[in-house]
């Protein structure tokens, strides 16, 4: 079979069939063990639906797939923070901000990671620097260059 069908459809179906998407991720990885945008897929998948166990077994595999890509550590960090282990929760976020500290969405998880352990200063400063991000992301795709201007 032909490398990222599996994948294309399953990104497809994910927002109306979410198990057939998950399906057909899983095919992928029988064609291509590893494939780690699938792995990442699936793992965000069983956290939006609120499966944190499930989504930290593939996070782990995604992680292992593709430790220089960010959102890997997301799902990771994520899942760790859901499952209540706020200092793996805490090390994964903050290796994902290593490799993309303009994400928004990082800065937001890891700010409620230091929320739950306590470390407040902490939370403030990411929840102020996702606060940052996030207008900055929201001005660029509506502000005047978003279409060219200045």
């Amino acid at each position: 079979e032909t490398p990222n069908v599996h994948y294309a459809r399953a990104v497809f179906l994910l927002q109306e069939k979410a198990d057939s998407a998950i399906e057909e991720f899983k095919r992928e990885l029988e064609l291509q063990p590893g494939h780690a945008a699938s792995l990442m897929q699936i793992a965000f998948e069983y956290l939006n639906r609120g499966d944190a166990q499930t989504a930290l077994a593939w996070a782990k595999q995604a992680v292992a797939a593709a430790p220089r890509e960010f959102p890997a550590h997301k799902a990771l960090g994520q899942a760790l923070l859901e499952t209540g282990d706020l200092d793996g929760a805490i090390a994964e976020l903050t290796a994902g901000i290593e490799l993309a500290p303009e994400s928004p969405s990082l800065h937001f998880q890891l700010a409620r990671a230091y929320q739950r352990a306590g470390r407040l200063a902490d939370a403030t400063r990411e929840r102020d620097e996702f606060t940052r991000l996030d207008r900055l992301a929201r001005t660029r795709r509506t502000g005047p260059q978003s279409v060219g201007g200045k």
